[in-house]
């Protein structure tokens, strides 16, 4: 088994302990190759590869850093059916989930085969000929514009509603807890075969998120009084499209494969990200007692 690990940390990080945890995977003689953007003493220590190199040669990629890490990961992973592992070094971390001091314990256990691979639907959006894909969600934005957006929005081909909005979010449940849930979107469970339609901002209290079966082809027509508009991809990828362009979103044809163990849970997840019921606030008078 050769594992990639793609090492997206910033200066602020704590660089003994990157070096600590380098040297720690030298010694147990497994196959690494690393990213080109890693630290000197780990560039050192194995072979280096470019990002697409390393996850085309790799059979696990394990990456370090936060969601935005996992994201900009995702898209080639996708492509090329590889099963990749993110390590919370950012600040929320619901796709890197995995701790810091956890990553040598989970190595192990896949090299033992104790873990399963769950997959994620994506989206994919199309509009004069461009594609993009997100694992996150498709973000529709009134760009430069002072005014709001009216975006006509057809699903399977029949008419649903013109959005008065700054803007339109179709999020995957991967991402409903992303961009979607900031603009008071529905939390989905990864495992639901569904995506939600969320208006940014929208003119009328009325104009609600709606939940559709992912089998879903939306249309979303957009005119602005600007002459463009933004189209963008989990934050990664955008394009300035001209005002009145059609826009298609469906099922991506390919899906992201994230590595899990048999104590995974999502719902503890929630609990712990968002705080719900004082749950951070528990744990941490209890670790410090």
């Amino acid at each position: 088994m050769k594992y990639g690990i793609i090492d997206n940390l910033k200066s602020d990080h704590c660089t003994e302990n990157l070096k600590t945890f380098f040297t720690e995977l030298k010694r147990t003689g497994l196959d690494f190759v690393i990213n080109k953007n890693s630290d000197y003493t780990s560039r050192l220590l194995f072979p280096v590869k470019e990002r697409r190199a390393l996850i085309e040669e790799s059979d696990v990629i394990i990456v370090l850093g936060g969601d935005g890490s996992m994201l900009e990961t995702a898209h080639i992973a996708a492509e090329l059916s590889k099963p990749f592992l993110g390590v919370n070094y950012g600040k929320l971390g619901f796709l890197a989930d995995v701790k810091e001091n956890e990553i040598a314990d989970r190595i192990l256990m896949i090299e033992k085969g104790e873990y399963f691979i769950e997959e994620r639907i994506m989206l994919e959006a199309e509009t004069g000929g461009w594609k993009l894909y997100a694992l996150n969600d498709i973000v529709l934005d009134r760009g430069y514009s002072q005014r709001v957006l009216k975006a006509a929005v057809s699903i399977n081909g029949k008419f649903f509603t013109t959005y008065t909005s700054d803007g339109v979010i179709i999020s995957t449940p991967t991402g409903s807890t992303a961009y979607n849930m900031s603009a008071h979107g529905p939390i989905l469970q990864p495992g639901v075969p569904a995506f939600v339609i969320t208006a940014m901002s929208p003119h009328a209290l009325a104009m609600r998120p709606i939940v559709v079966p992912d089998d879903s082809v939306i249309s979303i027509t957009a005119e602005s009084n600007y002459k463009e508009i933004i189209l963008s991809s989990d934050g990664q990828e955008s394009l300035t499209i001209p005002s009145g362009s059609v826009i298609s979103v469906k099922k991506a044809p390919v899906t992201s494969k994230f590595i899990k163990f048999h104590d995974s849970d999502y719902y503890h997840l929630l609990r712990e990200k968002l705080g719900w019921g004082g749950f951070k606030e528990r744990v941490s008078k209890q670790e410090n007692q």
